[in-house]
């Protein structure tokens, strides 16, 4: 790719004067908006613009930048005019009206507060996923103190791989060598694998913090434990010409099935 098509003062450089002004205008050098639910970086940092320009905003005018924004041209001041032009220059995204900007928009207004609209006060009940197998403190303290090892290094991890822009299939298999090794660290303290799982869900759903830990290390504990309290039945749709439910044009009934008894 031509460095004047991303780089603004490589397009400065364009010595004829109309074909610099063309390359101006279409300069690519801020990643569009839709991209910052892709880069976490660019999130934050996108964020804490959108912050700041509104503290300057409600300081300077007792108005928020989109407050300012919904005025008529007309009705701005030369000051505030000023204002949007250089939050606009400044802004750390394309926000313009590309196909993929828009598209995000529309998603942003169709799921606008439906978290806060559809949250429960009800706490989920990670005891389903338990069996009744005991442990000791001893056993949980020394597992807790291996969780914690491997929420840092995760962190590290996920820093060094975003900074050093890591393969996809070289960052799984990185990952699951870790596992491994955590699942093994696990096993020693605790070779019940009923009780470990136990122990796992203890420290992970009893707090906020993330449960990847528990999915990695016991997943497939926590399913056979869920199967038994449901007499190992599971409940899926299928495709048929008449059921009981319309899903994209296709009619679905839900059926039921026993696994793993013989297993």
């Amino acid at each position: 790719m031509p460095k004047e098509w991303h780089d603004r003062h490589a397009a400065n450089k364009i010595e004829d004067e109309t074909r610099r002004a063309f390359y101006r205008s279409i300069v690519a050098d801020k990643k569009p908006y839709f991209m910052r639910y892709i880069y976490p970086d660019l999130m934050k940092q996108y964020n804490t613009y959108i912050k700041n320009i509104n503290r300057n905003a409600l300081r300077e005018f007792q108005m928020t930048v989109d407050e300012l924004r919904a005025l008529d041209e007309s009705e701005l001041t030369e000051r505030q005019a000023e204002f949007l032009r250089y939050c606009d220059y400044r802004m750390p995204v394309g926000v313009g009206n590309c196909v993929m900007n828009r598209i995000c928009r529309k998603f942003e207004e169709a799921f606008d507060g439906y978290v806060s609209r559809f949250s429960t006060a009800k706490k989920f009940d990670y005891t389903i996923m338990k069996s009744d197998t005991e442990y000791t403190k001893a056993q949980y303290y020394a597992i807790k103190r291996l969780y914690e090892d491997y929420n840092k290094r995760l962190d590290n991890y996920a820093i060094f791989a975003s900074y050093e822009r890591v393969d996809e299939f070289d960052s799984l298999s990185t990952l699951s060598t870790m596992n491994a090794e955590f699942l093994k660290a696990c096993s020693i303290i605790c070779p019940n694998s009923s009780a470990l799982c136990n122990i796992i869900l203890d420290i992970c759903y009893r707090r906020s913090s993330t449960k990847l830990f528990a999915w990695s290390m016991c997943g497939e504990e926590i399913i056979r434990n869920l199967l038994a309290k449901n007499s190992n039945r599971i409940m899926y749709p299928t495709k048929c010409k008449s059921g009981e439910f319309e899903y994209c044009g296709s009619w679905f009934t839900i059926e039921s099935a026993e696994i793993g008894v013989n297993e």
